[in-house]
This record gives C-alpha cells, structure tokens and sequence, in this order.
C-alpha cells in the first residue's frame, strides 16, 4: 500500500462527485440484491468487498467530513486502516456493472466506482497493486502493455488496403493491438470484404479507459487530444471501434476530456456492420455445424448498450446452432478481466474467467464467441492447466474464417 496522506489536513470526499453520485451514497438500502450477482464475491466469499460495504464506508467518510457535526466540532482525523481497507474494496473489483444493474434503487455503479478510485488516488492510497506502474507505462509507451510503440500496427492482414483519409475511422485499441490480435485484423477484414473503405490513424494512442478506470486521470487529456486531433485530420466522420471499454470511453468521456464536441460521432464495429447484415452483403459461404454461445462483454451491454447487432452478425452463419448463456445481454457474467483486477488480483480474475467458462459448458456451447479483446486474453489464459473443452474465439474472427 502507498503512504497515506497527512490525515489531519482538509479533506473533501465529495467535490469530485456529480450530485447523483452524492445521492447515491445515502440510496443504498442494503437489501443486498447486488450480492446474488456480484462476480467477485462467487470467488472471493468476502463481503466486505462488496458495493453495500463500500457504499457504506465511503458514507460514513463522507458525513464525518463534511456533515454538519464536522462543520460545528472540526473534521476528525481519518484513520489510515479505514482507507486501506477501502481502497482493497474499491480496487478488488472489475467494474462490471452487474451490481448497479439489479439495484432496486438504480446506483450506477459503472460511473460510481471510477469517481471514488479517483479519490482514493488523490488521498494517495491508490490505484491498488501492479496498477501502480500504469501511468508511467502509458506515459511512456502510449499503452498499458509496456509493449513498443511501434509495434501498435504489427498486426494489419497485408491483403487489407488502408486509406490516407476516409469517412470512416478504426480505433485499434491497446489490448486488441498488444493482446487480441485476431479480433482487430477480423475486423479490418470484414470491413475489406464488405468494400467499406476507412483509415487509421498510424500514431494512435491509448484511449484512456485503463487510466479512468483506476482513477489515474493526470494523462487524459493529453491522451485524447491527441488521438482526436489525429482521427480528425483524417478526414473521418465516424470512429469504429471493436473493444467494449475503448468503446464506452470514446462514447461517454472523450468529449468531457478533449474540452469540446467530438468532431465525428463513435460507433461499435457491429453497429457498422449490422446495415450490410440487413442488406444480405455480409455472405458467409462457409457453413459451421457448432453449437455457439455469445458473452455480452460487461462494456458493451451494460456499458453502452450494444446488445442485438453482434447477435444478428451471428445470425448469418449457416449451420450453427445458437443458444444463450444463463447469463446474458444486460446481465451476463463478467469474464473477470475489467477494472485492473488482472493487474492487482490475477488468481481472482482468472477463476471468474473459468466460471464464466463453465456457464458455456452448462448449454452445451463447443464455441464461446466474444467480442472483447480483454475477455479474449483473459479467457484463453484462463483455458491453460484447465481441462474445458470450449473454444473461445472473437466474434469477428470467427466471421472471416467463414467468409
């Protein structure tokens, strides 16, 4: 654990809150719905983990501080332990949303959490574990892989033609260029077989998410400025994107961050896709007789409501049959990959990652498709010394291998 600040300066717990957030601290009922549906807890059976507990805790710190005893009587100091223990909870956590989405009194605890990991790295006591060397690695290689920057675009499929300028945009992503690769190049091949021309911006950095999401936010505008202006001189009007986080930070905080409207509208891969779909020009030729079930990453359900279009995508191969996992579109089960859990907490990750594994196994499922370049690392890492017997595949790359 990082040093503690000096406790007994001023501290304000809530200046970095919208007022909903603030609203929410005192919503919870603690009925406990959340913790039938909390991912982590299936692995780790702490409930002092859980979002009942962090709301409370951070609650308290709140009206300790700020409510109107502190205002009469001066601010009590904050006991060091408090904000470790806090900072655990906040931290063993892969933001999956799942728990904001069953709340009877509707906390979104997507946004929340990022608001007070932000704080917990103001106070000095966060980010939590291997996410402290985040920051400087984007800093230093414009990725969160610690892995050459000039290594970004390694990947592009050579018969795939790139545009100098181009309507439409591709924002690779770090963990679909560094971790994921056969996500990105099957989407540069759908695009390529479906005579969709668009471009890239060669020097692209990180969006952002894995920073947000930890609450390192002193690199943000630099980062996104950065990417914008460099899409922008391109020509684009619209960004596609594959990767869920990238997907919901494009959408929901670059604008905040660049300081102005984006100059072009962000849309999913599969949005893109889905009018062609529609249209009967995606032709998949090659028939595939496997039973396949499709993850809802946590992102792109819950996080920005992409839920119908990879389904329809799916819907074009010939032969397969397609079932839904126990857990799905709004409310599926988090791969264990999100929130910089599989920096801090590798073992925890890795066991949601199996139960989601198992969740495939209990329909039958001999393909589980995602569409999310952290599910695709953590999942295949997960598979190893494991004896399942399904195949994890990207959704795109799934697609070309049967155009």
């Amino acid at each position: 654990m990082s040093q503690l600040p000096i406790t007994n300066k001023p501290i304000s717990f809530t200046n970095n809150l919208t007022r909903l957030q603030l609203i929410s601290l005192d919503a919870c009922t603690r009925c406990m719905e959340c913790l039938q549906w909390c991912p982590v807890l299936d692995v780790t059976g702490d409930e002092t983990l859980t979002t009942p507990e962090k709301i409370r805790v951070y609650g308290e710190l709140v009206r300790a501080q700020e409510g109107l005893r502190a205002k009469i009587f001066g601010r009590p100091e904050v006991a060091p332990a408090i904000l470790e223990k806090l900072t655990q909870a906040l931290y063993t956590c892969t933001t999956c949303g799942r728990c904001g989405e069953v709340c009877p009194v509707g906390i979104n605890t997507q946004r929340l959490w990022p608001a007070l990991r932000a704080k917990m790295v103001e106070l000095g006591v966060g980010p939590f574990g291997a996410q402290r060397d985040m920051a400087r690695i984007v800093a230093e290689k414009h990725n969160p892989y610690d892995k050459p920057h000039a290594e970004r675009f390694a990947w592009i499929p050579p018969q795939v033609t790139v545009a100098d300028r181009a309507a439409i945009g591709y924002f690779t992503g770090c963990s679909g260029a560094y971790t994921a690769q056969p996500m990105v190049a099957g989407a540069l091949r759908v695009m390529s077989a479906l005579g969709i021309e668009f471009t890239l911006f060669g020097d692209e950095w990180c969006c952002g998410f894995p920073l947000f999401i930890v609450g390192e936010l002193a690199l943000m505008q630099e980062l996104i400025r950065h990417n914008v202006d460099g899409f922008a001189a391109r020509g684009i009007k619209h960004l596609a994107v594959s990767c869920p986080c990238c997907m919901f930070m494009l959408q929901n905080h670059w604008a905040y961050f660049y300081g102005a409207p984006l100059p072009f509208d962000i849309i999913h891969i599969t949005q893109l896709v889905k009018p062609y779909v529609q249209a009967g020009k995606l032709v998949l030729t090659k028939p595939l007789a496997a039973t396949i079930a499709y993850h809802d990453p946590c992102y792109l359900s819950r996080g920005t409501r992409v839920i119908e279009e990879p389904r329809a995508v799916l819907a074009q191969i010939q032969g397969a049959r397609l079932v839904e996992l126990p857990h799905s579109r709004e409310l599926s089960r988090c791969c264990g990959a999100g929130g910089g859990i599989r920096r801090a907490l590798p073992e925890v990750s890795i066991e949601m990652a199996r139960n989601l594994m198992r969740e495939a196994e209990s329909v039958g499922a001999e393909i589980l498709a995602i569409d999310c370049p952290a599910c695709y690392e953590r999942l295949h890492l997960a598979q190893q010394g494991w004896d399942g017997k399904v195949q994890v595949m990207d959704l795109m790359q799934l697609v070309t291998g049967l155009l």
